[in-house]
């Protein structure tokens, strides 16, 4: 199992970097067919989240992809609704989080599908609209194993402006706040399995640095494209994985 566990860490990485996520999109569905529960699942998710996103926000700190000053308020609200949602985990039944989590994807979907990458409106600053949106989003991430930003993109490109590609950048960094506050969270609450979630979190920091490469070397219809199809797949596989049990 531990080298599926380190191939796993290393293309979810990779995505992540690439699609500007958590990795927790891709990362529950397969630790399913794996063989872990949707609980356990949930915890490995968050750990390499926290492994991953760390990385990503320190190589877009020295891109400036983004100003720190601003999107920062997204994490704080996200900090404090990662930590509600870790407790919702503990109580909520395991068929209700995973189609939670089948219902946000196809609502991302739906949002990327219909949404131009390039911004037809100013970007929205405003910080406590940013915390506002923060908080929602981290309720979603600590109950689902996701970081944020599966929410956080088309959110942000459809109703705040923002370009494709910064939106992306800015989910991830968001991601580093929630996964933080979700794993403290569940390792209180015994949720972690730290042997498999170490794992897949070192071997995803190689990932995330080619992710980040190859983002900016497509363009940015192209760029859309290819987010929307990766919707479409893993749609499709928590669906499957749901109906046949």
């Amino acid at each position: 199992m531990t080298i599926e566990l380190a191939l796993l860490g290393l293309g979810v990485g990779t995505l992540s970097g690439f699609f500007g996520i958590g990795g927790g999109t891709v990362t529950v569905p397969i630790l399913l067919y794996l063989g872990f529960g949707i609980k356990e699942a949930i915890g490995i998710s968050v750990m390499q989240m926290v492994a991953g996103s760390l990385m990503a926000a320190w190589i877009h700190h020295k891109k400036q992809t983004y100003v720190v000053n601003d999107i920062k308020y997204f994490g704080y609200g996200g900090v404090l609704g990662a930590m509600v949602g870790g407790v919702f985990v503990k109580i909520l039944d395991e068929t209700i989080l995973e189609w939670l989590f089948l219902g946000i994807v196809a609502f991302t979907l739906g949002r990327l599908a219909f949404s131009s990458p390039v911004p037809t409106r100013s970007e929205v600053i405003n910080r406590p609209l940013y915390t506002t949106i923060g908080g929602g989003i981290g309720v979603f991430s600590g109950m689902l194993g996701v970081g944020g930003s599966i929410l956080m993109t088309p959110i942000l490109v459809s109703f705040m402006g923002f370009p494709l590609k910064k939106a992306s950048a800015v989910g991830l960094f968001f991601v580093m706040f929630t996964s933080i506050s979700a794993f403290g969270t569940l390792l209180w609450l015994g949720m972690i399995n730290l042997h498999a979630g170490l794992i897949m979190g070192l071997s995803s920091l190689l990932g995330i640095m080619m992710g980040i490469w190859l983002l900016n070397l497509i363009k940015i219809s192209q760029y859309k494209q290819i987010l929307v199809v990766f919707y479409v797949f893993i749609f499709a596989i928590t669906a499957y994985k749901l109906i046949t049990g």
